[in-house]
């Protein structure tokens, strides 16, 4: 059986994030005895719908916002999350996926983006104090009853970015009364990755794995996700 995941994202080959990436699939591929087969997929094609009930297992957004059509990938992301279809998302993904959260299951209806519409009433995404861009940071795993500490099985973790964008923390507790799980901070206590609960995957990460992801060690966070893509297939 042959088990497709959607790349959802508008790739650019000659970015390095986007090179990780694909890097990454051919590291966690060779762990795997299944057929596997990874998309990229522009936002501006993607219809989640007919994507999903036809093709698609899984849904990994990449890094590498603003999309294309912004609609698409919010649309996919709510699709997914309603339909307990497994999702990862990193970076952009991270971020877009604290949106559609935000906006459908918070009902904070203008939840924005400081990148797309910096004079937003509701600014969920803005800009970091200090770049992220080619930096990294030692995070603390603040949820043992998690996706994440499950997989990585420890404390703390290097994360490795190419960001300017997170969540601004006065939305924090909000999210966090719908059922938003945090799992990770940075020592300063700003959120870096977090989870819904009641759902089989949906997760999200500032930092990027495929970034820290070798053909050696390959990144178990990924790894993850593509077990749990199977996993939910076959159930």
């Amino acid at each position: 059986m042959r088990y497709h995941i959607a790349i959802l994202g508008d790739h650019n080959p000659n970015h390095s994030t986007h090179q990780a990436l694909d890097d990454s699939i051919k590291q966690v591929v060779k762990l795997f005895e299944e057929d596997l087969r990874f998309d990229w997929v522009s936002t501006d094609t993607f219809e989640a719908k007919s994507a999903f009930n036809h093709q698609y297992a899984g849904l990994w957004i990449a890094p590498g916002s603003p999309y294309k059509n912004t609609h698409n990938v919010l649309d996919a992301i709510r699709y997914a999350r309603e339909h307990n279809i497994p999702v990862f998302g990193n970076c952009g993904g991270f971020q877009h996926m604290l949106l559609e959260f935000a906006r459908n299951v918070c009902g904070i209806a203008n939840a924005d983006h400081e990148e797309i519409n910096p004079d937003a009433s509701d600014l969920l995404i803005s800009k970091l104090n200090c770049s992220l861009v080619e930096q990294e940071e030692e995070l603390t795993l603040v949820n043992t009853n998690s996706i994440l500490f499950d997989t990585i099985r420890k404390e703390k973790l290097t994360g490795r970015y190419y960001c300017n964008y997170g969540l601004n923390c006065q939305y924090q507790a909000t999210l966090k009364t719908q059922g938003l799980k945090i799992t990770a901070l940075s020592d300063d206590g700003q959120v870096r990755a977090f989870e819904v609960e009641q759902h089989p995957f949906f997760l999200g990460t500032l930092f990027q794995p495929a970034l820290t992801s070798t053909y050696e060690e390959p990144n178990p966070l990924i790894y993850a996700f593509v077990r749990k893509v199977i996993q939910n297939s076959r159930h």
